[in-house]
This record gives structure tokens, C-alpha cells and sequence, in this order.
């Protein structure tokens, strides 16, 4: 398969952070793909937004340990995704995991159109990339959050 690139906005950084393109089989998202959000056809107007607009904000993402995935899933429980069989199936051996902080379901929108890779924000810490998503949900509020943050 060709490599397809879906591009965000920012070419070099993004809040200061490094803007990396990762393939897609080498992200593990951290919480589950949803349909919807509360009433709102959450993955459908995703989808066709990125369609016709392309990805505005790169997603954000860690190299995470297996010790940091479990501390993680061990704080956020249920609201996390289950965690990969600790390596990732393509390569065994590594002790590192890219895991998407930031930018799921826009990884699996990415998959959905047959991307290869994506824009990565390579943030260093799980909890900075969650200080970060209110910032990159702020200009969707209203059309994907129902107007909550």
C-alpha cells in the first residue's frame, strides 16, 4: 500500500511541541472508538469534516513504557482503552508504545479513510497531553461537545 499522509495544519510544531508523522499501525489509542456523543453523530460529522477539510490539530501522542501504561489504566480505570499486549504485535521487542493522549477518534477516522500515517505532537508525559485537549476541543465545541468542554 502507498503511504498516505493526513497532514494537520502545523508543519513543524505545535505549541511548541515536534510535529512527528507516525504510521498508524504503530498508535494505540487510549480510550475506544465511539459513534456517538451524547446526541450528536460524533464520528459521522468527524468524518466528514476531516473528508473535506483534512485534519486541522495533529494528534497528540507519548512514548510510553508499559510501567506508565499501567499506572495510567490503573488511575483512569474503565475510561481507558484495554491496554495493548504490551508490545506492540509489530515489534516485539520494543519497550516503548506510541499511545495517543489526544486525538482517538481522529485516529480512527484516519484508519476509516486508509491513511498509512499522521501527524503526530510528540508531548512528553501523558498528563501534559491532557492538559492540552480542552485547547484542541475549543474551536468544536459547539459542533461536536454540544457546547461542553
Amino acid at each position: 500500500m502507498a503511504k498516505r499522509i493526513l497532514k494537520c495544519k502545523y508543519e513543524k510544531h505545535w505549541n511548541h511541541y515536534p510535529i512527528k508523522q507516525l504510521p498508524l499501525k504503530d498508535l494505540w489509542q487510549s480510550v475506544e472508538s465511539i459513534q456517538t456523543l451524547g446526541k450528536t453523530p460524533f464520528k459521522k460529522l468527524l468524518l466528514d469534516d476531516i473528508a473535506q477539510n483534512g485534519l486541522h490539530f495533529p494528534i497528540m501522542v507519548v512514548r510510553t513504557s508499559h510501567k506508565q501504561l499501567l499506572e495510567a489504566k490503573e488511575l483512569f480505570g474503565k475510561a481507558m482503552a484495554n491496554l495493548p499486549f504490551w508490545h506492540n504485535d509489530h515489534n516485539p521487542q520494543s519497550k516503548y508504545q506510541w499511545s495517543i493522549w489526544g486525538g482517538s477518534q481522529r485516529y480512527d477516522i484516519a484508519k476509516h479513510l486508509k491513511f498509512t500515517h499522521v501527524d503526530c505532537a510528540v508531548l512528553p508525559s501523558i498528563t501534559k497531553a491532557i492538559s492540552h485537549q480542552k485547547e484542541m476541543r475549543k474551536p468544536y465545541l459547539d459542533k461536536y461537545y454540544e457546547g461542553k468542554d
